[in-house]
């Protein structure tokens, strides 16, 4: 399980060096390619053993990432302090982060029934609105909800399921007895 504090550490330096330098494009992707190699590659759990010298893993990592040098030092950071694992919470908490700078926001709308292309967009216009940002919509289907929508912004949430509603109607109705 990452560290989630530490992957946000490593995260928000990374952030100010990408901020700084105007790079944000660039570190977002060689992050991602840093936590397929640290985490997804079949190299990842020879780089995660501390049992082989750490000389060899670092030299792994300078062959196995094509990247920047600030990024590869990041990721051989990670590999010294035997912290590869985490090497997609850091990419993670990095692209939040990028995100809010830019003004985009991430929003989860769950449905009884699949939304359309159309619908998703309505929605991250409306939503865009209200918060003033950028919004990008992922659709889950649910359901147990009966009919409405839930919509979920970071933690914000906006339940205007019929399944809530008829929960409600149930505890009013019983407190009148």
């Amino acid at each position: 399980m990452a560290d989630v504090q530490a992957a946000k550490r490593y995260a928000q330096a990374a952030f100010q060096i990408a901020r700084d330098q105007g790079t944000i494009p660039a570190w977002r992707s060689e992050l991602g390619d840093v936590a397929s190699v640290l985490v997804d590659s079949q190299a990842a759990p020879v780089l995660a053993d501390g049992r082989i010298p750490v000389d060899q893993r670092l030299a792994m990592v300078d062959r196995a990432l094509d990247i920047s040098p600030l990024a590869r030092n990041l990721a051989k950071l990670l590999v010294q302090k035997g912290r590869s694992q985490e090497a997609r919470a850091v990419s993670e908490a990095f692209n939040r982060m990028a995100d809010d700078a830019e003004g985009i926001a991430h929003a989860r709308v769950t449905t009884a029934v699949e939304l359309t292309a159309d619908q998703i967009a309505a929605i991250e216009r409306q939503v865009g609105a209200s918060l003033g940002k950028r919004v990008s919509a992922v659709g889950v289907v649910d359901p147990a909800i009966v009919g409405g929508a839930v919509v979920q912004v970071g933690d914000r949430l906006v339940d205007g399921s019929v399944r809530t509603r008829l929960q409600r109607l149930r505890r009013e109705l019983e407190g009148v007895r």
